[in-house]
């Protein structure tokens, strides 16, 4: 995994002005290419594992949108969650006005304490 250092340029965060690693993402791996990869390593066909991939996406977008968590073996724990204005009491909340943004979580799976995700990554800085 290739990181980059960064100056935090958002004056409202306590740590404005200092440095921080981030993550370099140099691709995105697609359906297609996993789908490929997949009956590389596999007997199934290109096809059963692309309308498996699609049948999974569906099931996850409704199962995240309906409030409830998704465990993937080997993946993890994944589900919805929502950022929100911070407001003096529940009585001057509104959903429409306080609401900001929906994010995924991820917690990987672990197993003795060991999570197989972050296990093993090897850092270095990213290419210029």
């Amino acid at each position: 995994m290739h990181y980059k250092i960064i100056k935090e340029s958002k004056p409202n965060l306590k740590n404005y002005g200092r440095y921080k690693a981030v993550a370099v993402h140099y691709q995105t791996v697609d359906t297609a290419r996993l789908c490929k990869e997949i009956q590389d390593n596999c007997s199934l066909k290109r096809s059963d594992v692309k309308a498996v991939l699609a049948e999974l996406s569906e099931l996850l977008v409704r199962h995240l949108q309906d409030g409830h968590r998704v465990r993937l073996d080997g993946v993890g724990l994944l589900k919805l969650e929502i950022e929100s204005d911070k407001v003096d009491s529940p009585e001057e909340f509104n959903v429409k006005k306080n609401i900001r943004n929906y994010r995924i979580h991820l917690l990987p799976e672990s197993h003795e304490g060991i999570q197989a995700l972050y296990d093993g990554i090897q850092l270095e800085p990213a290419v210029k």
